[in-house]
């Protein structure tokens, strides 16, 4: 992570209250920018928190307080940075949508994942997924995200329950100007999904059929072309967030375990914000 990043998330943090609640184990207090190079270490890392206690002479039991204080610091101040992108914003997607992949008035990119954790206080060789879909724009940025206790659902199920499905029958997102082709026909608003999430008029999925025509093979591999950018922005996450593996540090519940995953998510976009704007 670049200097000027971390520099950022501190500043984004900074009214965490009350810093003088850590110590390291000399008795010195733990000021703001180490709490979030402790906490940005756990979640890089994954721990075990052992070790990281370690190199940062910190007791174990702090690692998990501040980390953990750092992660409820984002939810408050960091929700901006992975949210459903403005009418500015929008238009130039929409524009590099069309200009590279010649898909016009094309939102983004739908996929879902699942990230597993131990179950708390189990045997570790058991485990529940947690269910995450996202939608990521050209430059591998979440600009939305709903997560799901169950390994159990489909893709559709999922979509259903989750906040762009409410939206979009809401009239809130999708809801944009029409594009003329030039065939004479209009094109609204819409996303890209695989195979596995249920066809939409604002839901653009694979021709599934054997005998495709030759528009239809081309406009099937623009899609799959397109969608590489959600499976390189979920693998970048989990490479870069080792924590959602879920190996030596484990989440007490689904909620904190949710919180945790959309903090890397908006720790993502901001480390690939600052990667385009350089």
């Amino acid at each position: 992570m670049k200097r000027r990043t971390f520099n950022y998330i501190c500043c984004l943090v900074k009214s965490m209250e009350d810093v003088s609640r850590y110590t390291f184990r000399d008795g010195k207090v733990i000021c703001w920018e180490d709490q979030v190079a402790v906490a940005l270490r756990m979640l890089i890392s994954g721990g075990p928190a052992e070790t990281v206690a370690s190199d940062f002479s910190i007791k174990r039991s702090t690692i998990s307080l501040v980390t953990f204080r750092f992660v409820e610091a984002m939810m408050k101040r960091g929700g901006y940075h992975m949210r459903w992108s403005d009418s500015i914003k929008m238009e130039n997607m929409k524009s590099k949508f069309d200009l590279i992949h010649m898909l016009p008035n094309c939102c983004g990119v739908i996929d879902t994942t699942f990230i597993s954790s131990a179950e708390p206080n189990r045997d570790h060789e058991k485990s529940y997924s947690m269910a995450v879909q996202v939608v990521v724009d050209l430059d591998m940025r979440f600009i939305d995200y709903t997560a799901e206790w169950s390994g159990t659902k489909d893709q559709s199920s999922i979509l259903h329950g989750s906040l762009i499905c409410t939206e979009r029958e809401e009239g809130e997102w999708l809801n944009g100007g029409k594009v003329k082709l030039s065939d004479g026909s209009e094109v609204g608003e819409y996303i890209i999904g695989d195979a596995g999430f249920p066809l939409l008029p604002w839901l653009l999925t694979p021709y599934r059929e054997k005998d495709l025509s030759d528009p239809e093979v081309e406009f099937n591999r623009r899609l799959s072309v397109v969608r590489a950018i959600t499976l390189r922005g979920l693998a970048r996450l989990k490479d870069t967030w080792k924590c959602l593996h879920g190996e030596f540090w484990r989440p007490e519940n689904p909620h904190e375990f949710s919180d945790i995953i959309m903090v890397c998510c908006m720790l993502h976009n901001i480390v690939m914000y600052q990667t385009v704007a350089t």
